[in-house]
């Protein structure tokens, strides 16, 4: 056993670990978040303030916060560009994708979805990062058929923005019109390293076993409520 992923029974965040861990082909138990969140969470190696965590066998460590774990794997399984703007690059899209995260789920819940909050930011602000993600891509080569988001090389980039917009559409059908509007590259990029033999097991046993849920509360039936 190569390490134990602590998440909920939930993809949102815990499947960007998921499916790097399947990509490199690294074993992993699967083990509820509530073991070390939140009465353990200051007892762990390198706190942090909620989950995912990763124990990792090989260092006897746990590490905290998403793209800290996706980094740790990445730099352990040379899933990085080689220059170090391309690795700047990767974590950046990293860190947008939590950003997302955190927009499309109201601040992890804070507030509720309304119609007109939720139109306003699907035509808005979730159309924008769509564009980004798509610019970023074009911009280092990425096409309809072939290419990576950082280049010819897939990377922990790719892994993410595959957990995000893969999970987002699968979740809610509704949002794939609109990545196929506008980022059609990344829709592609998506399907295709969905398809890949290590992840698509793996997803199509993941699907099965949590039909749409996507964060889990309150803030996934507001966003059920608005998307259908």
């Amino acid at each position: 056993m190569d390490y134990r992923l602590y998440y909920w029974n939930i993809p949102f965040r815990g499947v960007f670990v998921e499916l790097l861990l399947h990509e490199v082909g690294a074993s992993y138990q699967r083990l509820d978040a509530r073991e070390i969140y939140p009465d353990k969470s200051l007892q762990i190696d390198n706190p942090g303030m909620a989950p995912p965590y990763l124990y990792d066998y090989g260092m006897q460590k746990t590490i905290a916060q998403l793209p800290a774990i996706m980094l740790h794997l990445a730099h352990k399984y040379d899933y990085l560009p080689r220059s170090a703007e391309g690795q700047t690059q990767a974590l950046k899209t990293v860190l947008d994708c939590g950003d997302v995260l955190m927009e499309v789920t109201r601040f992890y819940g804070l507030q509720m979805w309304d119609k007109a909050a939720w139109e306003t930011f699907r035509e808005e602000r979730l159309a924008r990062w769509m564009q980004l993600f798509e610019k970023t891509g074009c911009e280092h080569g990425l096409q309809q058929d072939r290419g990576f988001m950082l280049g010819s090389s897939i990377s922990m980039a790719d892994i993410a923005v595959t957990a995000l917009f893969g999970t987002l559409t699968h979740c809610y059908p509704a949002l794939a019109a609109d990545l196929n509007r506008y980022a059609p590259f990344i829709a592609a990029l998506v399907q295709r390293v969905e398809q890949r033999p290590a992840l698509s097991d793996f997803l199509a046993q993941q699907r099965q076993q949590y039909g749409n849920a996507y964060c889990g509360g309150e803030i996934q039936r507001s966003l059920q409520q608005m998307l259908g």
